[in-house]
């Protein structure tokens, strides 16, 4: 009799345990794609354009812009550096290689305001950080969260001259400029693109 009261805990048990545990913080060398979200920006992709980080939909930008822009993978390095490379062979990524861990860093740029900064890619080393404005190796995830390793730094995307394009940005004030909208980066795609695809 004892034993039967037991056995649901049992099988309970077992089938907790039978499901593995995951890293929240992640360490995974695989590639991965960034992901803005924000108000009115539901997932959109990070892109690669004149040496800045750019979120588009791709249903709105016109094809000519979309030309301009070339779709990113992104590589964590061990120093907290995350390094882009192109997805496609497209024009676009004529000034864009990949060709050792000191080029192509995504990257804060400490810019001449502490409001609004853009979002870009460097090719200075982690060893160079204290000669140049261009945070690179401050990047890391947890559970598919974006963190970066800056004080208070935030998030945001600036509409730009193209319906459905946006400027990323960062600051490290906690207030949201008025003309941008605050963003939350991950590595994990939106819910319908995976349900559609």
């Amino acid at each position: 009799m004892l034993f039967l009261s037991i056995l649901p805990l049992l099988a309970f048990g077992l089938v907790c345990f039978a499901h593995p545990l995951e890293k929240r913080q992640s360490t995974s060398t695989d590639s991965f794609k960034l992901y803005a979200y924000g108000t009115g920006i539901s997932g959109l992709p990070v892109f690669y354009r004149n040496g800045t980080a750019q979120v588009a939909d791709v249903s709105k930008v016109d094809t000519t812009t979309m030309a301009a822009m070339t779709p990113i993978n992104f590589t964590a390095a061990t120093d907290n550096t995350w390094v882009a490379h192109p997805i496609s062979s497209s024009s676009a990524t004529a000034d864009f290689t990949t060709l050792s861990t000191d080029t192509n860093m995504l990257c804060l740029d400490q810019g001449d305001t502490a409001d609004s900064n853009p979002v870009g890619f460097t090719g200075a080393s982690a060893a160079d950080q204290s000669t140049t404005t261009k945070l690179s190796n401050v990047w890391s995830t947890y559970g598919g969260y974006v963190l970066v390793t800056v004080s208070g730094a935030n998030f945001y995307a600036r509409q730009a001259d193209t319906d459905g394009m946006y400027s990323l940005l960062w600051s490290s004030s906690a207030e949201a400029m008025t003309d941008t909208i605050p963003l939350v980066l991950r590595t994990t795609e939106p819910a319908t693109v995976s349900v559609l695809t």
